[in-house]
């Protein structure tokens, strides 16, 4: 543990075992120390194989890891928002902190809940927040911030508890460089071998539900699988995907021994106090390295009606969702590209403040799913999907993200992510069906989106398929 931070988190820990053997409950402490930069990477590699790790590359610049949990605030089923929130909200009230230390929690939720649990995201909560034992926040600076947190419960011997985090984390010189790639072994890509003749019969079915009016877009996924001939090496594939996509949020969650892990370009929203912004994003085109081509291609998207048809059921979702909490609230008067490493995509920006009394986690659950991910009307789309999509998609499509006790924060959509477990990987892939939607090219569009994660896998698109 760095020096800075011992003094502090004796305090603090101390102050909170005194409180909880006083209140008859369990305390929280947090304390924060300011050290020069850290390569999160590094400390990601070293920590990840022995315990729970959050990694998180964000948009705004601001970069996270998380070791360990002090405690994970969990909900369940419909309410796993609204219990999340109010798990984060009473942990962080009654908190013991030392110095200007705002508590930060990272995680995600489940996309539909309803849909059954698969075993391979066992330990993944219908939601869950973790507020780690150590975080390493770093947004740019020649310093970056460590925050230790514990959860004391009435009766603790807080020196124990002292020690115990002081010698689980010896941060400090090893976290500078990042060390040597791990080895790796051979990776195959297995898809069933009537993926294709499944994916048409998928489409078709929410063809024939749109044309019958029950849905205005339908928004499909499917997954493919992965084997090695040695695990995964997680820190490998999470390096490869930060330095091919820099204009997305890395990602990597861990809960025993399993990752989810990501590169997502779409921001659910971002808040500073009660200013945020958010996007739409939906539409979708490949990208060539032959700029003319790929001018080409963007203009088609730009100009293409089933791609704004979609993309403007998104847009109109997000107004719905927001402008009720809302002060103010500005939207882009038309789409343009968001350009990527291997797509390119429709995107309207939102901007505003969000009205007094609005919290980050309740816009979140107001905002999810939009049809960019599920469809439109929300319930048909949700119910087509667990009849007939046959995958579990877990985390996938649905928010993960980091927020602190002052409400700043960033949720984002977990798209282009894969599930990783030793040997073995599970990727996923979608895109949205409107009428007049082609079976074939929506094909298409899923393999240059498995593209991301395949990269990552240090793969290149064809193999295996």
């Amino acid at each position: 543990m760095v020096e800075a931070l011992q003094r502090p988190l004796r305090s603090a820990i101390r102050n909170a075992c005194q409180n909880a053997s006083q209140q008859r409950q369990p305390a929280l402490a947090i304390t924060a120390a300011s050290v020069p930069r850290m390569n999160l990477l590094s400390a990601f590699a070293r920590y990840s194989p022995h315990m729970n790790a959050n990694l998180w590359f964000g948009l705004t610049k601001k970069s996270i890891l998380g070791l360990g949990a002090a405690i994970e605030c969990t909900g369940h089923g419909a309410d796993r928002f609204t219990d999340v929130s109010a798990r984060w909200h009473d942990l962080i009230k009654n908190a013991v902190t030392e110095g200007d230390t705002a508590p930060v929690a990272l995680g995600g939720f489940r996309f539909d809940t309803a849909c059954p649990a698969s075993p391979m995201w066992a330990g993944f909560a219908d939601g869950a927040l973790v507020i780690p034992r150590v975080t390493i926040l770093q947004n740019g600076a020649e310093y970056c911030r460590i925050v230790a947190a514990d959860y004391a419960p009435p009766g603790a011997d807080a020196d124990a508890r002292i020690r115990n985090i002081c010698s689980g984390f010896n941060i400090g010189e090893n976290e500078r460089n990042m060390p040597p790639p791990e080895q790796e072994g051979h990776i195959s890509i297995f898809d069933s071998g009537n993926a294709r003749k499944q994916w048409q019969n998928l489409v078709h079915n929410a063809l024939d539900a749109i044309s019958r009016g029950l849905a205005k877009k339908i928004v499909a996924a499917r997954m493919i699988r992965a084997t090695s001939t040695t695990p995964f090496a997680v820190p490998n594939i999470v390096k490869r995907l930060h330095a091919k996509n820099p204009q997305a949020t890395v990602f990597a969650f861990g809960r025993c021994g399993t990752y989810f892990v990501g590169a997502t370009p779409e921001i659910l929203i971002t808040a500073k106090e009660r200013s945020f912004q958010t996007m739409a994003l939906a539409g979708s085109a490949p990208r060539s390295g032959d700029p003319a081509r790929d001018a080409e291609l963007g203009q088609a998207l730009l100009v293409s009606d089933k791609d704004r048809i979609e993309h403007d059921f998104v847009v109109q979702a997000v107004l719905r969702s927001l402008q009720p909490h809302c002060e103010t609230l500005v939207a882009d008067s038309a789409p343009s590209l968001h350009k990527l490493h291997k797509v390119q995509h429709l995107i309207t920006h939102f901007k505003g403040n969000l009205s007094s009394g609005q919290n980050l986690l309740d816009i979140v659950a107001h905002l999810h799913p939009t049809p960019a991910v599920g469809g439109a009307p929300t319930e048909f789309a949700l119910a087509f999907l667990r009849e007939y999509e046959g995958i579990d998609r877990g985390w996938y499509a649905g928010p993960v993200g980091w927020l602190d006790a002052e409400n700043n924060g960033e949720f984002m959509v977990a798209l282009r992510s894969g599930v990783i477990c030793g040997e073995n990987a599970a990727l996923f892939a979608g895109c949205g069906l409107v009428a007049n939607s082609d079976p074939d090219m929506e094909y298409q569009e899923t393999r240059f989106k498995f593209s991301t994660m395949l990269d990552g896998l240090c793969l290149t698109h064809g193999d295996g398929e």
